[in-house]
């Protein structure tokens, strides 16, 4: 075909092919979106198709099922908090508990900033369907697990004993930054409330208040 047959008037433009994982990571954030404004509800493949202006079978492609692509939407957004978990204690170490934790109540904030609170939301399963319930309990089970020896060694407990404090302490922290997340608190009052909430906490559980570990099984 000649160049001018090519670029003549009406003549439809050759389709670009997006590579794989700039598609796939268009896709999520597309999903991401629509979690965020709508609901976990309007996740669906047609949805998220006609918002990236793709046809359903490529997102099919991607993500077979609409449990494929919710699961990898919240292990995207557990992978970038977990990132800025780790930089959070990094940047906060030695320090204090206090230190620790607001640290940690910031590297949420960043994250939903950048992600949105769709994801965050549906971290703890709460008002979504069965399935997708059971996803987002999975991905913070999977986010806190590496935590949990550091939690030990703060309050002495055993490990069954510790899992439940991680996941006290979790429901707290969440609940704290759900102000901001409405509307109805600034950034920095989430972070003090969220911060002194699980400052406490630990404090109750035998965290920063005595040099050794406290008994307790």
């Amino acid at each position: 075909m000649s160049a001018a047959a090519r670029t003549r008037p009406g003549a439809r433009p050759a389709a670009v092919r997006v590579p794989h994982d700039e598609r796939r990571r268009q896709l999520l954030d597309v999903a991401g979106r629509l979690l965020t404004e709508r609901g976990a509800e309007l996740v669906q493949i047609t949805e998220v198709a006609e918002r990236a202006g793709v046809s359903r079978p490529l997102v099919y492609r991607l993500f077979p099922t609409r449990q494929a692509l919710v699961r990898a939407l919240l292990e995207d957004f557990a992978a970038h908090l977990s990132a800025r978990f780790q930089a959070a204690v990094v940047r906060a170490m030695p320090g204090t508990v206090e230190g620790i934790a607001a640290a940690f109540v910031v590297a949420s904030c960043e994250t939903i900033e950048v992600k949105g609170a769709g994801p965050w939301r549906l971290l703890d399963g709460s008002g979504a369907e069965p399935e997708l319930a059971r996803l987002g309990r999975a991905t913070l089970r999977e986010l806190l697990e590496p935590w949990e020896a550091r939690l030990q060694e703060l309050t002495g407990r055993s490990r069954k004993r510790n899992a439940n404090v991680m996941w006290i302490l979790t429901a707290a922290g969440r609940a704290a930054l759900d102000g901001w997340i409405d509307g109805s608190l600034s950034r920095r009052e989430a972070i003090d409330d969220g911060t002194r909430t699980v400052v406490t906490l630990l404090q109750a559980f035998g965290a920063a208040t005595s040099p050794g570990p406290q008994g307790g099984g």
